[in-house]
């Protein structure tokens, strides 16, 4: 179970990384042209502008490309990783830019877009990949923090800017760091939630006492079953069992021992019909159903005397006493080509069960169409 938390919370982070950073790198293409236009760059087709155009364009395109993987944990890890590496490109590309344009141009309309634009990204950054706080906060300084440092040595007019990035920066720590706690704490609830309407909707599905299907899931697994029939012309078999003289259990040990001959029963028929395509329902208080979709008829007829023999051969154990067991069975076939509703197919299943316990019981009746 805590595994399949764990495995759940990975898809979730890679899930919410890619759904977070879409649209981020078509910013980085635009501040980056909008800049270059206020500065002028067209005219003299500058390289560096060139080149972060070039750098940004293709780690856009890489960044809208990469799928989050829905699979193994390596594979999200490896998403992670590409994940941080086309946004560490795409931080540093934009950096060292706007670095080079306040450089080169000081108080500028190209400066103060460019500024506007270095505190958006490192804010997104900071909040938007929260998840991963250490990253995060890297990356977001690091696109604060080559401007800063390129204000205080070259750019002496722009003092002021650079006091407010170096006040804004504890700031963004700080609600950076709720932003994580705050992320998990939201992930957190969903996983419960999830988990918990799971766990509704099995209950909802199950019968509480053996596991197995109850009969209204039971009516709607025999519906699919006739529809895949009718799309694979596979056959299906339905097989009805009743336990015999069921009721004397319950008079002669309790109705706890009763109940722990139904579980004993629900082991068997759990051991016999195996398949993933196999289903077991109890739809009935000592009355099971199986669903067995198969190549042929015979196939089903088999598995139900395996189970009759299997059942008798076994006793169950409960509050002291050793209980043998036996059931009546019914089985019948339905052939996608004939012209029957699944109620009708159970009531001739119902009929050969019947039939079985009026021939002595502990056997299995065959009903064909």
């Amino acid at each position: 179970m805590q595994n399949k938390k764990t495995n759940l919370a990975s898809q979730n982070l890679c899930n919410d990384l890619y759904s977070r950073s879409k649209i981020g790198p078509l910013f980085y293409v635009l501040s980056t042209l909008i800049t270059g236009f206020l500065a002028d760059y067209y005219a003299s087709l500058s390289m560096p502008f060139i080149a972060a155009m070039f750098v940004l364009v293709i780690t856009a395109i890489a960044r809208l490309m990469a799928r989050p993987p829905q699979n193994t944990k390596d594979s999200r890890d490896a998403f992670i990783k590409k994940h941080w590496l086309l946004v560490f490109c795409c931080v540093v590309t934009w950096s060292i830019f706007f670095s080079w344009t306040v450089y080169e141009l000081g108080l500028s309309s190209a400066f103060i877009f460019g500024l506007v634009s270095t505190i958006n990204f490192s804010t997104a950054i900071a909040h938007q990949f929260s998840p991963h706080l250490k990253r995060a906060l890297f990356c977001s300084l690091l696109c604060l923090l080559p401007t800063l440092v390129v204000i205080i040595l070259f750019q002496p007019s722009l003092h002021v800017a650079a006091l407010a990035l170096a006040l804004y920066i504890p700031y963004l720590l700080l609600t950076a760091k709720n932003s994580h706690k705050e992320y998990f704490e939201h992930l957190n609830n969903k996983l419960q939630l999830e988990a918990a309407l799971l766990e509704v909707e099995l209950l909802s599905i199950t019968d509480g006492l053996t596991g197995l299907y109850n009969r209204r899931e039971f009516n709607n697994q025999l519906g699919r079953a006739f529809a895949t029939s009718n799309r694979t012309k596979q056959a299906v078999s339905l097989i009805l069992c009743d336990i015999d003289d069921f009721k004397k259990i319950n008079d002669s040990y309790s109705h706890t021992a009763g109940d722990d001959c139904l579980i004993h029963v629900a082991k068997v028929l759990k051991n016999v019909f195996s398949r993933e395509t196999d289903i077991i329902a109890r739809v009935g208080g000592e009355e099971f159903a199986i669903i067995v979709l198969s190549d042929s008829e015979n196939s089903a007829m088999k598995s139900a005397e395996n189970f009759q023999q299997l059942l008798s051969a076994s006793v169950c154990s409960t509050q002291g006493h050793e209980i043998s067991l036996t059931a009546s069975i019914g089985v019948v076939c339905y052939q996608a080509q004939t012209s029957i509703k699944p109620h009708q197919l159970y009531d001739l299943a119902d009929s050969a069960m019947y039939r079985a316990k009026n021939k002595g019981k502990n056997r299995v009746e065959y009903t064909t169409l």
